[in-house]
C-alpha cells in the first residue's frame, strides 16, 4: 500500500539516551490518502519536528528529578553522554506537564491533604506552599491524587477543582488533615468526613504550650504531653462494639486535659484542643477504612529530598515534583 517518496534519503540527526546519532530520513507515500510517512521516525516514535524521542525525554526527565540537575549532567558525562544540564530541565518540565494526577475509583474512600513550604525565586525562605492530596490504596501506602502550588492561606480551590467529580463517586469519603481550614472550603458540596491528623496534634501542641510560656520538659510540659500522646494513640483494629467505649473514654481523658490548661492558664493550648476535639475520633465513629496517622508527611520527605536543593519557579517546581512523585507513589515509569 506503500511507494518510496525518497530512494536517496538526506541524512538527519536523532538524540537518544546514548548520543546523538545520524539517520537516514526514509520516505513512504500511501497510495490509498498520498499522506507521507517518515519510516524512521514511526520507529522510533519520535514526532515531527523534533530530534528526541518521548522514551529517552522521559529517561532524562526521571534522571533530573532522582538527582540535581549539575549531578544528573555530571552522571551522563561519565558514560560519555553530551547531554547538558539544560537538556535535562527542559525534558523534566516537558515530562511533567504531561503527566495527569487523580482519583483511583478501586482504591480506598480515604485521603490525606497537608502542605509544606518550597524555595521559590524572587522570595525569600520558602514563600510558597506545595499542596499535595494523597488517597489510601487497597494494598497499603498512597497514591499521588493532586498536587498545586500557592500561598499558604488558600489556593486549595485550584487542587480539588479537578477532583471534585471523581469525589462523588464514592458515597463517602474520609480527609484527613492537619487542621488547616482552608483545606475544606473547596469541598463544601462534596460527602466527605474530616478526621484530625493524630500525628500533628502532639507536634503542633508543642508549638502552643511555647506561646503560653511553658517551659520545655518541664513538668506540666510532661503532664500535658503525656496525656495527650495518650489520648491520640489508638489500636489499629477494634471489635465494632468497644469502638463506642474507647471513644467515650478518650473524648473525657481530653475534657480533663483542657480543663487541666485551663485551671493553668495555658489559653492557647486549651483553645486548640477544644478546636480540634470533633474532628479527632471520626474515623473510628464512622467505621471508616485506615487510621489516622499522617502517611503525607512520608511525601513531603520525599519532596523536601529534592526541591530543597536551589530555588524554584512555580511551574518548574510542580512539573519537577509531579514527576518525582508520580515515580515514587502511582507507579510511573519511563
Amino acid at each position: 500500500e506503500f511507494v518510496w517518496k525518497t530512494r536517496n534519503a538526506k541524512p538527519t540527526k536523532v538524540s537518544t539516551i546514548f548520543n546523538d546519532i545520524m539517520l537516514p530520513q526514509m520516505q513512504v507515500r500511501c497510495k490509498k490518502c498520498a499522506r507521507k510517512m517518515f519510516i524512521t521516525r514511526s520507529l522510533l516514535g519520535i514526532e515531527k519536528y523534533q530530534r528526541m524521542s518521548t522514551v529517552t525525554e522521559r529517561m532524562l526527565g526521571m534522571l533530573g528529578v532522582l538527582s540535581t540537575f549539575r549531578v544528573s549532567e555530571k552522571i551522563l558525562g561519565m558514560f560519555g553522554l553530551g547531554r547538558n544540564r539544560m537538556k535535562i530541565w527542559r525534558c523534566v518540565q516537558k515530562v511533567g506537564a504531561e503527566i495527569n494526577l487523580g482519583l483511583d475509583p478501586d482504591e480506598l474512600p480515604a485521603g490525606e491533604a497537608d502542605g509544606t513550604g518550597i524555595p521559590i525565586q524572587g522570595i525569600r525562605k520558602r514563600g510558597r506552599e506545595l499542596k499535595v492530596f494523597v488517597q489510601k490504596k487497597v494494598a497499603g501506602g498512597v497514591r499521588v491524587a493532586g498536587l498545586d502550588i500557592g500561598r499558604y492561606n488558600g489556593g486549595w480551590d485550584r487542587l480539588f477543582r479537578p477532583l471534585i467529580q471523581n469525589l462523588r463517586i464514592f458515597k463517602r469519603f474520609l480527609i484527613v488533615t492537619d487542621g488547616d481550614t482552608n483545606i475544606l472550603k473547596p469541598l463544601k458540596n462534596v460527602n466527605v468526613f474530616v478526621q484530625r491528623c493524630l500525628w500533628h496534634i502532639p507536634h503542633q501542641l508543642k508549638h502552643f504550650l511555647w506561646m503560653d510560656g511553658v517551659q520545655r520538659k518541664s513538668e506540666d510540659w510532661k503532664q500535658i504531653m503525656g496525656r495527650i500522646f495518650d489520648i491520640s494513640a489508638s489500636r489499629p483494629y477494634m471489635e465494632h462494639d468497644e469502638i463506642q467505649a474507647v471513644v467515650a473514654q478518650k473524648k473525657e481523658r481530653l475534657d480533663n486535659l483542657i480543663s487541666f490548661c485551663k485551671e493553668r492558664g495555658y489559653r492557647a493550648c486549651a483553645s486548640y484542643l477544644h478546636n480540634a476535639r470533633a474532628d479527632m475520633f471520626t474515623s473510628l465513629e464512622k467505621r471508616l477504612h485506615g487510621t489516622s496517622t499522617s502517611l503525607a508527611e512520608r511525601v513531603m520527605r520525599t519532596v523536601n529530598l529534592r526541591i530543597n536543593v536551589g530555588k524554584w519557579t512555580r511551574a518548574g517546581a510542580l512539573n519537577a515534583m509531579k514527576l518525582r512523585l508520580a515515580h515514587y507513589y502511582n507507579g510511573w515509569t519511563p
